[in-house]
C-alpha cells in the first residue's frame, strides 16, 4: 500500500491479541490468607501454578509463592522463588530495553509481565528478612542495599521509557500528545534504611548504621507526602548503645494488603470526527483495619510499635509514572489506528479495485475505532500494606513473645504469639509479625 503498511499489520496483530485474558481466580488461597492459614494458602496456589504460570507468568508465580512460603518461615525456599521473580524482572528489563520499539508499544495485556518497580523494590526487603531469621547477616546487608540502588535508579528508568514511546511516534509521524508525565516523589525507602542500620548496628559496623538511620530521617524529612505520620521515636535520635549483659530484640510487623490494579477507561480525541477509547492501570490503595500493634513479653505488655512506613502510598506514588505512561502508549495506539484508516481509505482510493486483503484490513481498522482495549491489571497478591518497628532490650535468654494488633477503638483483631524467641547478647536479633487486615 504505502509506508504505513508494517504499521497497518503491526496493529492488526494487536488487535487479534487484546483480546487475551490474563485474569484468573485465585480466591481461595487469598481466603486461606485472610484467615492467616498461610500453609494452606501455600498448597491451594502450588496447586493452581500451571494455571497462574499460563495466566499471568513466571514473575507473579515465584513472587507469590515467596512471599507465602515465608510467612510459613521457610525462609530458604522464600528466597529460592524471590530470587527467581528477581532475575526474571531484570531480564524482562533488559529486553525491554533491546527490543524493537514497535513492539514496546504493543498491548501490554499481550505481552509477558515484567514486574513493577515498587514489587521490586521490596522483594529485596523481604528476602533480607529471610537472611536474617537465617542468621546470614551480611547477606541481608547485600539485599538492603540492592533494594536502596534499585530505589536511585527509577527516575532513569522511567525517563528511558517515556523517551522510547517519543521515537516511535516521531518516526512513524504521530506528532505530540497532551499528557501528564509523571515524577514519582519516592526516592529513599525509610524501612530498608532502618534495616540497614539495624543490620550495621549487630555486626558492630557503626558508620554504616549512622548513616542509614541519617537516610531514615531524611526519608521522612525529604517525602511528607509518602510519609505522612510521625517519626518513629527509634528513629528520632540515635538510640542508646545496648547495655553490656543485655541483648535486644528488634520487632518488625507488617500489616494489611497492597494496593489492587483497577482499569480506568476514558474516550479521546485522535483526529477530526474520530474519537476512541483507551484504557490503562491505576493502582487503588486499601485501608488496613490495624492503627496500633502491642507487645508483650512473657505475659507482660511492654511496648506499642510504630509505624515507618506505607508500602501502600509508596507502590501508588511508583506505580503513577508506569500509569501514565500506559496511557501514553493507549493514545499512541488510538492515534496510529486512525492512520491505519486514513492508510487504508487512500489506497482505496488510488486503486481502481479493492481486494478482499484490504478490504478486510479496513474492515478491522474500523472496528478496532470503537473497541476498548483492556488495560493490564496483573500483579502480584501477598506484599502488606503498612510497616511498624520497634525494640526491646532484654536479658539474654529465650522468650515468648505476642503480638496484638488493635483498630482504632483499640478492639484487638488478630493476636500472633511467637514461643522460643532467642535473644542473644551480640548479632541481630529479630521477630516478625504479620496481620493481613
Amino acid at each position: 500500500m504505502n509506508r504505513h503498511t508494517p504499521l497497518c499489520f503491526l496493529l492488526l496483530v494487536t488487535l487479534l491479541l487484546s483480546g487475551c485474558s490474563s485474569r484468573i481466580d485465585i480466591s481461595n488461597a487469598q481466603s486461606q490468607y485472610l484467615n492467616s492459614n498461610y500453609s494452606q494458602a501455600f498448597l491451594d496456589l502450588e496447586q493452581q501454578a500451571p494455571s497462574v504460570l499460563k495466566a499471568q507468568g513466571p514473575i507473579i508465580l515465584n513472587y507469590d509463592l515467596g512471599m507465602l512460603a515465608r510467612l510459613n518461615k521457610a525462609y530458604k525456599d522464600s528466597n529460592n522463588y524471590l530470587s527467581e521473580a528477581e532475575r526474571l524482572i531484570r531480564e524482562a528489563y533488559t529486553q525491554s530495553i533491546t527490543a524493537n520499539v514497535a513492539s514496546f508499544i504493543v498491548n501490554d495485556n499481550t505481552k509477558a509481565y515484567t514486574g513493577e518497580d515498587y514489587e521490586d523494590i521490596y522483594l529485596n526487603v523481604f528476602k533480607a528478612l529471610n537472611y536474617l531469621h537465617q542468621g546470614e547477616e551480611e547477606s541481608a546487608l547485600v539485599e538492603l542495599n540492592r533494594s536502596i540502588e534499585k530505589q536511585a535508579f527509577l527516575k532513569q528508568k522511567y525517563e528511558k521509557q517515556v523517551e522510547q514511546v517519543a521515537s516511535y511516534r516521531e518516526k512513524q509521524g504521530l506528532g505530540s500528545v497532551e499528557g501528564q508525565s509523571y515524577a514519582s516523589s519516592f526516592s529513599t525507602s525509610a524501612l530498608a534504611n532502618y534495616l540497614s542500620a539495624v543490620v550495621a548496628e549487630g555486626m558492630g559496623e557503626e558508620n554504616t548504621r549512622y548513616y542509614a538511620m541519617n537516610q531514615v530521617r531524611h526519608a521522612f524529612a525529604s517525602q511528607p507526602a509518602l510519609y505522612a505520620f510521625p517519626l518513629p521515636s527509634t528513629a528520632a535520635e540515635d538510640p542508646q548503645k545496648v547495655e553490656s549483659g543485655m541483648g535486644r530484640l528488634h520487632v518488625v510487623g507488617f500489616t494489611g494488603q497492597a494496593p489492587l490494579k483497577e482499569e480506568r477507561v476514558e474516550s479521546i480525541y485522535v483526529s477530526y470526527a474520530n474519537r476512541a477509547k483507551i484504557a490503562y492501570p491505576v493502582l487503588v490503595g486499601r485501608p488496613s483495619q490495624v492503627q496500633a500493634i502491642e507487645v508483650s513479653v512473657d505475659g507482660n505488655r511492654v511496648q506499642r510499635l510504630e509505624r515507618i512506613e506505607s508500602i501502600k502510598d509508596i507502590a501508588i506514588d511508583t506505580f503513577r509514572a508506569t500509569s501514565e505512561l500506559a496511557k501514553l502508549k493507549a493514545v499512541t495506539r488510538a492515534m496510529a489506528k486512525a492512520i491505519g484508516i486514513a492508510a487504508y481509505d487512500a489506497a482505496a482510493l488510488e486503486d481502481n479495485q479493492v481486494t478482499a486483503a484490504e478490504e478486510l484490513l479496513g474492515w478491522i481498522f474500523r472496528i478496532a475505532r470503537d473497541v476498548s482495549e483492556s488495560a493490564d491489571v496483573r500483579s502480584t497478591h501477598f506484599l502488606p500494606s503498612e510497616a511498624w518497628v520497634g525494640y526491646l532490650d532484654l536479658q539474654p535468654g529465650t522468650y515468648t513473645v505476642e503480638l496484638s494488633f488493635l483498630n482504632a477503638s483499640g478492639r484487638v483483631l488478630h493476636q500472633e504469639i511467637l514461643p522460643n524467641q532467642v535473644v542473644r547478647e551480640n548479632g541481630v536479633n529479630l521477630a516478625e509479625t504479620f496481620c493481613p487486615y
